[in-house]
């Protein structure tokens, strides 16, 4: 009698178990299949697809999208922006994202399996994750913005076909078939301080520093070009990755630090109240390490008076840093295991004067009435 009841408490199981599965698979939402437009007018057509847009200016996407035959998202409407919220687009031989329009921005997408296809001129990409595209960015026309995106085993990372006048910079090229094709008239660089992109086949070496990459110290960036194809370089390629940590609000404007590093970075963290910015470094055991950190003009102004130190390990480190119109870069290097590296305000010298002066003072007062009990006393 015990093994029935134990027979037909285990089959009761075994059902409820199966209905709890059958149930939960069928709470799981599938993927939006598609095409979305971004009309001219601003509407979206068709209507329930995941996006949105309170004022016909910025589009978030609120779900995963996956390709249809005629593409993912195409963007009609000039002036525009186009935010993924990290949401994935995944594809096939069609793009994941098409702009016909001016003025348009495509960011914060993960895109996988079909580019971005850009047919606007003035457009900015950036702070994209694509993968495993035939191609990556695919560029058609004048004067478009493409900077701090991660292009990883593409066959081509980025093409350009007819366009000029394009900037291509802080980008990550990463086991591309093919890295880039390009044409003249288009720049792959920012110039210095800021740099280029970061190569993962780039074989210079970084020991000097500098506009002509002559002078004595590196900063982070290759001492020579890397070379595209025919005489097209980025003139001044990073050397390692550059990746992007969200720094809050300044100004009314959101903002980014980067750190480009040949260690994994971990808990970054800014303290606004005590004006602080940590972060944690580790690699390879006695292996040189380093981090090139860009931190926003206004930032370092604002949390720092424009003047700061360095601690590493809770120790004062040895740094160098350059200034542009926009940012601040820090390069500081190390033999690696597992450190801490923290920037923190700079007391300026009239500050340490103040305190030593106070400090000098206050010892002498205390000497002072020591002596005057001492006299009391004898």
């Amino acid at each position: 009698m015990k093994k029935v009841v134990s027979g037909v408490i285990g089959l009761l199981l075994f059902l409820i178990s199966m209905l709890m599965l059958a149930y939960n698979i069928k709470q799981v939402k599938a993927e939006w299949t598609g095409t979305v437009y971004i009309r001219a007018n601003g509407s979206i057509d068709p209507p329930d697809a995941p996006i949105t847009s309170i004022d016909n200016v910025t589009y978030y996407v609120t779900d995963n999208i996956v390709v249809s035959y005629l593409g993912g998202i195409i963007v009609e409407k000039r002036n525009t922006v186009v935010d993924g919220q990290g949401f994935r687009i995944r594809g096939n031989s069609y793009y994941g994202i098409s702009v016909t329009a001016i003025n348009v921005t495509i960011k914060n997408f993960e895109i996988i399996g079909g580019g971005i296809n850009v047919e606007g001129d003035n457009c900015v990409i950036s702070h994209n994750n694509i993968s495993q595209c035939f191609i990556g960015i695919h560029l058609k026309s004048f004067n478009n913005l493409i900077c701090y995106n991660n292009l990883s085993t593409n066959s081509y990372g980025i093409y350009i076909l007819s366009g000029f006048g394009n900037r291509i910079y802080h980008n990550n090229f990463v086991d591309n078939a093919n890295h880039a094709l390009t044409g003249s008239g288009n720049y792959w660089d920012n110039g210095y301080p800021s740099g280029g992109n970061y190569w993962s086949d780039y074989r210079g070496a970084d020991e000097k520093s500098g506009v002509g990459q002559n002078q004595i110290g590196s900063d982070g960036i290759g001492d020579t070009a890397y070379f595209i194809e025919d005489n097209y370089k980025d003139n001044y390629p990073l050397m390692a990755p550059l990746f992007a940590f969200n720094a809050g609000s300044w100004g009314g404007i959101s903002a980014n630090v980067y750190v480009a590093s040949n260690s994994t970075v971990l808990n970054f963290q800014i303290n606004t109240p005590e004006r602080v910015i940590s972060f944690n470094v580790t690699g390879m055991q006695n292996t040189v390490g380093f981090c090139r950190i860009t931190v926003p003009n206004i930032l370092v102004q604002d949390m720092w008076q424009g003047n700061f130190t360095i601690l590493f390990d809770s120790e004062p480190w040895p740094f160098r840093n350059w200034t542009d119109s926009t940012n601040t870069y820090i390069y500081i290097t190390y033999n690696h295991s597992e450190h801490e590296i923290v920037i923190i305000p700079e007391f300026p010298l009239t500050m340490i004067l103040l305190l030593f002066m106070l400090t000098t003072l206050i010892t002498t007062v205390l000497l002072m009435k020591k002596r005057k009990i001492e006299r009391k006393l004898s």
